[in-house]
């Protein structure tokens, strides 16, 4: 019998040559790729060193400034102590930003995260701390551009709060900690600056957290007070200048000693600049105004309430005064005191002529504004 036809092999031998460079590139390859990607990892890491240590300084610098803000804050006046509040809130709000942006691209384990975690939670604690005093005292902080401080806080609960955001800033404390230190065994990490914002946790527990909030609640100079008074008036029309004398030319009546004179008119507008000097919020504070003919007749009254925040200052326009030409008045602008204010807030008074308009029919046309009282 004759043998069979021989089977070819080369194409499985092809097949098992190509198989075979194919599976010593990859081998290679990633061999490469592991060595290749050794020096890139320790950029980052350097990278990220770099720019960490920077972040760590801000954080420093703001805990540095809690740290004395918390020693001293009984004996602050109420704005700066608000001031205050506000500045360390503001830096640890930049700081976590900063912080954040380190995470991309991100170093070996996880040191970023833990690293944006440990200033993300710093941030959260000075927002609580800040609230927590602000409703504790009643302030108003600077930017949040209310004139309202948050809702009322009992001592009792404000000293739970402020044992809370100690706890926080512990946390943050030893989060950052470990962060630190894996950051050091990383290919090409280092030795990051240290941050311990709480030295002495005792300091944060609910004894000195009680002292302090009874010093502060205690301390005569963070004691609310309302200070709200008249700044200025004007008027429109304008108060007129004096007419200058001109030799050979008939002259006006001379106006009586005090008396100023406006332009012909039928109604008399009244702004009033309103400052609030105190530490709270004056609420709905009664601006008016009245005209009051001086040859006898009733007064004419108008009257706004003004809201303002402490420190803050508001020109309020009255609603306008019916007055006729060829009478005079006299003016007076009072700012209601609040209930509380032992400061005089201050009236400011005036006698104003309103001059003719010259003609009958000039001045006939005051007849259809109302001169009753409202």
């Amino acid at each position: 019998m004759s043998p069979g036809p021989r089977r070819d092999l080369t194409p499985f031998v092809v097949v098992l040559v190509i198989g075979a460079v194919a599976l010593f590139l990859l081998v290679g390859g990633l061999v490469y790729v592991g060595r290749a990607s050794g020096p890139y990892h320790r950029t980052i890491d350097q990278s990220f060193g770099s720019e960490a240590r920077l972040v760590v300084e801000q954080s420093n610098s703001v805990g540095a400034e809690l740290q004395t803000l918390v020693d001293q804050m009984a004996g602050y006046h109420r704005m700066q102590l608000a001031q205050e509040l506000d500045s360390v809130v503001e830096g640890s709000r930049s700081v976590a930003s900063e912080a954040s942006l380190l995470e991309v691209p991100a170093p070996d384990g996880h040191v970023g995260a833990d690293f944006a975690e440990a200033m993300t939670s710093r941030a959260i604690a000075l927002e609580r701390l800040r609230t927590t005093i602000d409703g504790l005292l009643r302030l108003t902080p600077g930017n949040t551009g209310s004139p309202y401080p948050p809702p009322a806080l009992s001592p009792t609960t404000a000293v739970n709060r402020v044992v809370a955001v100690g706890q926080l800033l512990v946390a943050a404390d030893s989060t950052y900690a470990s962060a630190r230190k894996v950051f050091m065994g990383v290919p090409g990490g280092s030795r990051l600056p240290k941050s311990v914002w709480v030295s002495s946790p005792v300091a944060w527990e609910t004894g000195a957290i009680q002292t302090t909030v009874d010093q502060l609640t205690s301390a005569p100079s963070l004691a609310p007070f309302k200070d709200v008074h008249l700044v200025s008036v004007t008027l429109a029309p304008s108060v007129l200048p004096p007419a200058p004398g001109v030799t050979g030319q008939p002259q006006a009546p001379p106006l009586g000693a005090g008396i100023s004179e406006v332009p012909p008119t039928c109604t008399l507008s009244v702004t009033a600049v309103v400052r609030n000097d105190g530490t709270i919020v004056a609420e709905k504070v009664p601006v008016e105004a009245a005209v009051q003919p001086v040859g006898g007749g009733a007064p004419f009254p108008v009257r706004k309430e003004v809201t303002l925040a402490p420190a803050g200052s508001t020109a309020v326009t009255l609603p306008d005064l019916p007055v006729a030409p060829g009478t005079t008045y006299n003016l007076a602008v009072t700012v209601i005191q609040p209930a509380g204010q032992s400061r005089p807030n201050g009236q400011e008074g005036a006698t104003i002529a309103v001059a003719p308009f010259g003609s009958t029919k000039g001045n006939a046309r005051c007849a259809r504004v109302p001169t009753a009282a409202p």
